[in-house]
């Protein structure tokens, strides 16, 4: 099974001057897990729920953090013709949830660990 098959093709983006309240509020009512971080339209950054929850577990006020303060600037990515395998390798590897599937220098999609234990649980029953 490819990558391909199991990423989520609908990727959000967000404003690097965005509060966590904002990237929070999104998450919420999109059901979204993470973000492409732009600034002035060129990316820069992943903001996640994991993000989101380090400020909350440190007390912050999610409305004064900015997203520029807490993404990861290295982005992990992957191509959508690599394995699942592959893509569990990278995540492990890099210690991260989610992979920015990359083709042609563009964005297309996004897989997480849980597109991939779908995918398996799927595969097996």
């Amino acid at each position: 099974m490819r990558v391909e098959d199991v990423m989520v093709t609908d990727v959000d983006t967000i404003d690097i001057t965005a509060s966590l309240e904002d990237v929070l509020r999104n998450y919420v009512e999109n059901a979204k897990g993470s973000s492409v971080v732009v600034k002035d339209g060129v990316r820069v950054g992943i903001v996640t729920t994991w993000d989101v929850l380090e400020a909350i577990a440190e007390g912050d006020d999610l409305g004064e953090v900015k997203v520029w303060e807490v993404m990861e600037r290295d982005l992990v990515t992957i191509p959508p013709s690599a394995t699942i395998k592959e893509a569990a390798e990278k995540m492990v590897k890099n210690v991260v949830w989610r992979l920015l599937v990359e083709e042609d220098d563009e964005i297309i999609g996004v897989i997480s660990a849980t597109d991939i234990l779908r995918a398996k649980m799927a595969k097996r029953y």
